[in-house]
């Protein structure tokens, strides 16, 4: 099989980091399990995980998705888990108090500690920070990550400076440890891998209508800003103009060029056409079919 797009393929001896983008409901669990199995199918040992509460990787693959590493039964090299990201946050607030409980907070400053991490972006952080035990080691080819809707992918990239502000309050307090340090640089560790081409794809998914094209198109433009490039997007659902036989579907085929023609013209990166299949995308058998329509 020769890949259609190399953008997804590893070059590197750290695992290759992909993520899967996009409005709510457009098919990034689709696309991320889908794009899993083709690269299981090749040889590399791939890890699928996600952070979005709405994914259905237990549905997709027909088979029970734990919150710890699970092997995917039926097909070699792909292994999959699901982060909560309430719990990671529960595991993650408890972990900062009882370390500065450790350390002899004063009142005040268990109140700042705990204002910093009543934020928006403590889940995000969390999840992020579990994201990262894989990303960091050297047990997969790939880590696929299918995240939630595109507002909370774009706050994922505010995460650095999040982690500033707790290395900031904590240095105004003198109890910065070698934890802390440690843990700042495996944050800028990855944050680099995420920039650079080679090491990271960032892909979009989305259909081929006005409202998911606008929103992926903003948040591309959000990610330029934190020297981040897109490099795939993947129009999903795209009607095959052999099936469209009637006034309706010839109709709706015309308006999907319409959109493409806009993708095309809007994206600069690869882009490829996920067909509507004529059935659902759930299990090994379907999803290895998927998988050489997509990339082959």
């Amino acid at each position: 099989m020769k890949p259609q797009t190399k953008v997804i393929i590893p070059t590197e001896e750290k695992p290759k980091l992909v993520f899967f983008a996009g409005k709510g409901g457009v098919g990034k669990t689709s696309m991320s399990c889908i794009t899993s199995v083709y690269l299981a199918m090749k040889g590399y040992k791939t890890l699928l995980l996600t952070t979005d509460p709405a994914s259905h990787l237990a549905d997709v693959f027909e088979q029970p998705v734990e919150e710890q590493v699970t092997e995917i039964k039926g097909i070699e090299n792909l292994f999959a888990l699901k982060i909560d990201p309430k719990k990671a946050a529960e595991v993650y607030k408890n972990q900062i108090i009882k370390e500065a409980e450790g350390n002899n907070y004063s009142d005040d400053m268990m109140k700042a500690l705990h204002e910093e991490l009543d934020s928006p972006c403590t889940e995000e952080m969390a999840s992020f920070d579990r994201f990262i035990d894989y990303a960091d080691a050297d047990e997969y080819d790939v880590i696929i990550f299918d995240t939630a809707p595109t507002g909370h992918t774009l706050r994922l990239l505010e995460l650095p400076m999040s982690w500033e502000k707790q290395i900031e309050l904590k240095s105004a307090m003198n109890t910065v440890n070698e934890g802390d340090l440690k843990a700042q640089e495996r944050f800028k560790r990855v944050i680099k891998r995420m920039r650079d081409k080679q090491q990271t794809t960032f892909s979009f998914v989305l259909y081929p209508e006005n409202t998911p094209i606008q929103e992926a198109y903003r948040a591309i433009q959000e990610l330029k800003g934190a020297e981040i490039e897109t490099q795939l997007v993947v129009a999903n659902l795209v009607l095959p103009e052999e099936v469209c036989t009637t006034e309706y579907f010839k109709k709706r085929r015309t308006m999907q060029e319409k959109h493409l023609n806009v993708i095309y013209d809007k994206f600069n990166c690869e882009i490829l056409q996920m067909p509507l299949l004529a059935e659902e995308i759930k299990g090994l058998n379907t999803l290895k079919e998927a998988a050489y329509v997509l990339y082959e």
